[in-house]
């Protein structure tokens, strides 16, 4: 990702947190910069790890994450075991990951079943319905190295 699309991804994110009355404080400044120049998603523990350590603890980072997501800031996936991640939102773009169960590489897929999803559910009688789904493989450059790691 270039120094452009991680400056857009952030001031977006920026605004988003305005448009919800959230104040824009440099803990929050911190924590969307080390998203918006994340390759791909990253967990709570992660993101405090790329802090600079005066910024704040991983306390905030959590409460910071959930309220990010709270106003649509940030999308949040999961891992295969089952550990939260989480990436900043790109507008009203839902979208999914598909992760290597070896090195971690994660890539965006632009495609979600959210109408059909949402579609079964209301057949059954649900409303307000949301989802998490994500998509887990080994990549071809760890399938030519042999195999995969657990």
């Amino acid at each position: 990702m270039t120094e452009c699309s991680h400056t857009h991804l952030f001031d977006e994110a920026v605004a988003t947190l305005r448009t919800a009355g959230l104040r824009i404080t440099e803990q929050r400044r911190s924590i969307l910069r080390v998203l918006a120049k994340a390759d791909g998603t990253l967990s709570a523990e992660e993101t405090f790890e790329a802090l600079d350590p005066e910024t704040c603890d991983v306390v905030t980072v959590y409460r910071c994450l959930e309220s990010f997501e709270r106003t649509g800031t940030v999308q949040r996936g999961v891992r295969e075991n089952g550990t939260k991640v989480y990436c900043l939102a790109h507008g009203a773009d839902h979208h999914h990951h598909l992760t290597c169960r070896s090195c971690g590489r994660t890539e965006r897929l632009d495609v979600c079943v959210d109408a059909d999803l949402a579609q079964l559910a209301e057949e059954r009688g649900f409303v307000e319905v949301s989802h998490v789904l994500e998509v887990f493989g080994v990549c071809s450059d760890c399938a030519r190295g042999g195999g995969v790691s657990s």
